[in-house]
């Protein structure tokens, strides 16, 4: 049978510890080591064990008197020494009794609740374990311009155990991305046993855009220039994202799939990172024209006949 631990040293107190000492330092202990914290679950049992015999006044009398540590001090004449303290098919050792407790099962096993007048009362039952309550997430759909300027939001949740929906006001910040995540502590699922609620989690979900897409705080947009805007340059009017609008200009020569950059006019950045907007980014897309009308087709038939060089390289 395995000794039993020293409980004073593993919720580091003094065996003359008060209730109110004993409680303080286990409560930091759990805190520290519980599963849902990071710590081992092992660990935690083991402060769990320790507090339910030293929190209790008669299993701490028991623990105090005849721990593992002295358990070859009882005297010989005591029927705790070698065998039942309760005579022939009673209830096992002191040392038994004590591993039981240790154990969390009770004087008289797992599922006992008896009352017997030497141990004064109800036989100690197994401590249930204090658990932190389930995160909930929550998906939230918004529109883009919501997200870049911001909005409030009603949503409704149902969570498990309550007979209500809760009904919460979510700020969304400007500059909100998609798969972003909004924390609301103690708004999740029920603990059990005394143990604090779970988190809510929203997740933002931003709806696409027939001219924008967002990569970050940055604002992205295709921009259709035309064969001879691309070949002599141009200077066009776009609209951005806050609403305003821009001029950008279009150097002579301009390959398709140029990017353009107009500073500042992307999304705002969220309040955790830095002051200030994104980048609006401008692709450009030459159209090529699928019908010519004669003049064009004159036209472009003049130019490729004063074109000299060839765009291959091979």
């Amino acid at each position: 049978m395995a000794s039993t631990p020293d409980y004073y040293k593993t919720l580091g107190v003094p065996r003359n510890a008060n209730a109110d000492e004993i409680k303080k330092a286990f409560r930091k202990l759990a805190r520290k080591h519980h599963p849902d914290a990071g710590g081992e679950e092992a660990k935690f049992k083991e402060l769990n064990e320790a507090y339910e015999v030293l929190s209790d006044e008669k299993k701490r009398g028991l623990y105090d008197q005849y721990g593992s540590t002295r358990t070859n001090q009882i005297p010989r004449g005591w029927p705790a020494a070698e065998g039942n303290p309760f005579g022939a098919g009673g209830f096992g050792s002191w040392a038994e009794i004590l591993e039981s407790l240790r154990k969390g099962e009770g004087i008289f096993g797992a599922d006992t609740n008896f009352d017997f007048g030497g141990f004064g009362g109800r036989g100690v039952h197994q401590q249930a374990r204090v658990q932190r309550g389930q995160d909930m997430n929550v998906n939230l759909q918004i529109s883009f311009d919501e997200a870049f300027r911001g909005t409030e939001k009603k949503v409704s949740v149902r969570v498990p155990g309550k007979s209500e929906k809760d009904t919460l006001t979510v700020k969304v910040p400007p500059g909100a991305v998609d798969g972003g995540r909004l924390r609301f502590k103690g708004k999740g699922g029920l603990g059990s046993n005394g143990g604090q609620a779970g988190d809510l989690l929203i997740n933002t979900r931003i709806e696409p855009h027939e001219i924008y897409s967002r990569k970050g705080s940055d604002v992205l947009m295709d921009l259709p220039v035309s064969l001879d805007e691309a070949a002599l340059g141009a200077s066009i009017v776009v609209p951005a994202p806050d609403g305003s609008k821009v001029r950008v200009k279009i150097p002579a020569g301009t390959q398709n799939e140029t990017v353009l950059t107009v500073k500042g006019k992307g999304a705002p950045l969220l309040k955790d990172t830095k002051s200030g907007s994104g980048d609006l980014s401008i692709k450009v897309k030459i159209v090529v024209p699928t019908k010519l009308n004669a003049e064009q087709k004159k036209a472009l038939e003049d130019f490729q006949a004063a074109t000299k060089e060839s765009p291959r390289t091979w």
